[in-house]
């Protein structure tokens, strides 16, 4: 190349380069709706600017904020609505260096449009302009500057969008374009780590590039052009002789000694000299700009990566919800590696969005080996399939506490991973991990919280001396509503092997089958008092309650004393968690007391109204009974009972029998009576019932029906004799002393008149 004197150089107008290189915007306006490119010198002062698709106003008043400032920020910057990105340019060319700026607004900016890329591009665009107006008269060799034109028209045909697989691509097209009847094929491997890998491929005529892997890293190396022999290729393994190859050209991509890829020509025929100058010039041209282009993406990546690991943990930190942490880290994997096909294999059962490709992870039952190593050993695992040409990576979830799971990653062709997509999808794995630990961990403490709050709101509730019944309601429906079950049921053991079930426990259990279906329940819970927790009791075949399966059974023990048990029932399998299963024991634990407590206050109260022989109501709950119905019913009828002949029994057969005698009353009075009417006894051997809501006529047949009973069913046979009284509201004297006299008076008159006969108070005013 001729040499240039130092006035040829300084000839070039620097403030006429930027519009030569803008004369045709329709790259530019491919990348953006519209931006400002400009230059300034090294002080910063701004000498030119070009305008793309139409100034706008936000555009020129950050013009006027970079007037005094340029050097002052960090870039890429954002002002305004605009981003700004300035990068420092030199063409040595023509002696200058300075800075090259854009500016667009950022609605302007083109999806996944890198505007570093864009002006490192543009840059080297702005050197082969200058280069091109220098040496126009023809100062440098045809090949040369035949060289530079091609660049230059790839630079503008890719956009000026310095990206390794965008300039690569065009540059391969290039080469085959113009060496049609002797390239048969073009390839760009990229170095990553100890290994170059296929990055470009204009065809898809070579299968397997491995075996080439390994040739390049033995030659490529090399910061030499070098072309190598069919046979040279044949002996290094790589080649097949049925492809019947020439020859290739090995050009390494680097800088100094930094090898970053390398280019590949593959030629079906001897090439001339003046073809292979050719080619030589314009791949020694092109490396530098396949150097950039590879660093330029790589960089990109690197900063892809780190916004989305900023954007995850910024999300995994926001969330506590286990479906958003999924959802998240499926997204960052489908942006970094959109081929890749993610499934998410999870230790645990988590309720998430059936969209997600979540799989349940279970160690000891999967078939595959290589994720059970990852979950097992917390280490990456890379398993390749040969014959199918993939790779799967298996990334564990790891937390601080424990391993969540496994990330399965399949690729669609068989590749060896750089340590950088290793670290970042390892790292992706860590935060995914912490997330669903920290999710799991918030969950938790909310469970704990909730079972706290249901352990103090039942305390309290089971020392606000509710009755039994309402206690045992309100803890049903606790349960109910915090385990989701289907049936609660408390059921007391007795003495004669009976189970009683409390009132307040569900429906199910009051039934015949429920008896029959618990009673082998039962008999583990006394024999064992431990506490039962079945997932599937269809599968357990030992207590089968159809059509429940999921079953918790804890048993009531008050000082070493089994009272009963308590039974949680769901229609589906393993519907309880064990945590379910703790609570509830802990909700039994401390609750037995109270139940213990209230069955016996209740047992105390009715003792206290109920005669110990008898076991009927005593006087006094039978006068407060009938002064309550005359305070809220209209009517009520009371009859007076006395056992005939009562002394003569007792001397006859002793007062045991006597007692006897009475019981038996008693209990034909009970059986003739309804629930809510009062039987008492009144005292020795006279009886009493209160019958509220009912008429002195009704009163009276229900009395003579007691009578005759007697008279048939006790042993030995006695006979009674009843007094009938009755009131209503319509009666201004009506009293608990009057009633009870009226009675009393129609038992003389039934005792003096022949016994065994019921007289009432009508019968009473006539013979008055």
């Amino acid at each position: 190349m001729n040499q240039l004197n130092h006035s040829e150089v300084n000839s070039i107008d620097v403030s006429k380069l930027l519009q030569f290189s803008v004369t045709d915007s329709t790259a530019i306006e491919k990348c953006f709706q519209s931006a400002v490119l400009f230059l300034a010198d090294e002080k910063g002062e701004i000498i030119t600017i070009r305008e793309v698709g139409g100034l706008k106003t936000k555009m020129i008043e950050v013009l006027y904020q970079l007037k005094d400032s340029m050097l002052e920020k960090e870039y890429p910057y954002y002002t305004n609505g605009c981003q700004v990105d300035v990068i420092h340019i030199e063409l040595p060319e023509s002696l200058w260096c300075g800075y090259l700026g854009l500016i667009a607004t950022v609605t302007d900016i083109k999806p996944d449009m890198s505007v570093r890329s864009f002006l490192e591009g543009f840059r080297y665009s702005l050197s082969l302009s200058s280069k091109l107006l220098l040496y126009r008269n023809n100062f440098i060799s045809k090949s040369l500057s035949e060289a530079k034109h091609t660049l230059y028209s790839i630079l503008k045909e890719s956009n000026y969008l310095m990206e390794i697989t965008n300039i690569g691509e065009r540059v391969l097209k290039l080469v085959q374009t113009s060496f049609e009847h002797l390239i048969i094929e073009a390839l760009f491997f990229e170095k990553l780590d100890d290994h170059l890998l296929s990055l470009v491929i204009s065809t898809s005529e070579i299968k397997d590039i491995s075996p080439l892997n390994c040739f390049l890293h033995k030659k490529a190396i090399q910061s030499v052009w070098d072309i190598y022999t069919n046979e040279e290729m044949l002996e290094n393994g790589w080649m097949t002789s049925h492809l019947n190859y020439h020859s290739a050209i090995i050009v390494p991509v680097y800088n100094q000694d930094d090898v970053s890829g390398a280019l590949v020509i593959l030629l079906k025929e001897q090439v001339g000299e003046d073809k292979l100058e050719q080619l030589h010039y314009f791949l020694q041209e092109v490396k530098p700009v396949l150097y950039q282009a590879h660093i330029n993406e790589r960089t990109s990546i690197e900063q892809k990566r780190k916004a989305l690991l900023l954007q995850v943990t910024k999300k995994f930190h926001s969330s506590m919800d286990v479906g958003e942490v999924l959802g998240e880290m499926i997204y960052a994997m489908g942006q970094m590696y959109p081929s890749f096909s993610v499934n998410l294999l999870l230790s645990r059962d988590w309720k998430v969005n059936e969209d997600l490709p979540v799989k349940q992870f279970y160690y000891g039952i999967d078939s595959c080996g290589v994720a059970e190593t990852a979950f097992l050993t917390g280490k990456i695992q890379i398993e390749d399939e040969i014959k199918e040409q993939s790779s799967t990576i298996y990334a564990p979830l790891r937390g601080k506490q424990g391993i969540y799971g496994v990330m399965q990653i399949e690729t669609a062709n068989s590749m060896v991973f750089p340590k950088h997509e290793i670290e970042f999808i390892e790292t992706l794995a860590d935060i995914g991990g912490n997330a669903l630990e920290n999710a799991e961990l918030y969950q938790q403490s909310q469970n704990l919280i909730n079972d706290l709050q249901l352990i103090n709101q039942t305390s309290h509730q089971l020392n606000s001396n509710l009755r039994l019944s309402d206690t045992i309601r309100f803890m049903t429906d606790q349960i109910l509503r915090s385990f989701s079950a289907d049936e609660v049921g408390y059921i007391m053991f007795s003495s004669s092997g009976d189970l009683n079930v409390l009132e307040g426990s569900t429906g199910f259990y009051f039934t015949d089958k429920a008896q029959i279906q618990l009673a082998t329940l039962s008999k583990k819970i006394k024999k064992e008092k431990e506490s039962l927790f079945v997932g599937d009791a269809k599968a357990d075949g030992i207590y089968d309650i159809d059509p429940y399966q999921s079953l918790l059974a804890v048993p009531m023990v008050q000082s070493g004393e089994l009272k009963g048990m308590v039974v949680v029932l769901h229609k589906n399998p393993y519907h309880f968690t064990f945590e379910n299963f703790k609570l509830l024991q802990s909700l039994i634990h401390h609750s037995t007391l109270a139940f213990t407590n209230s069955i016996l206050h209740e047992e105390l109260e009715r003792l206290v109204i109920t005669d110990h022989l008898t076991r009927l109501f005593s006087r006094n709950h039978l006068d407060q009974k009938i002064q309550e119905s005359m305070f809220i019913d209209a009517y009520g009828c009371f009859i007076l009972i006395d056992i005939d002949n009562f002394k003569l029994i007792n001397d006859t057969y002793g007062h045991q029998v006597g007692d006897d005698i009475i019981i038996q009353v008693a209990n034909v009075m009970k059986k003739n009576i309804r629930d809510n009417d009062i039987a008492a006894r009144w005292g020795g051997e006279e009886l009493a019932i209160y019958l509220p809501k009912v008429e002195l006529l009704a009163g009276k047949k229900i009395a003579e029906r007691i009578v005759r009973s007697v008279a048939i069913e006790t042993s030995p046979r006695v006979t009674i004799s009843c007094g009938v009284s009755s009131w209503n509201q319509n009666e201004n004297d009506k009293s608990l002393k009057l009633l009870f006299n009226l009675a009393d008076e129609c038992l003389y008159v039934a005792k003096k008149t022949g016994k065994n006969q019921v007289i009432d108070q009508t019968k009473l005013s006539k013979s008055k």
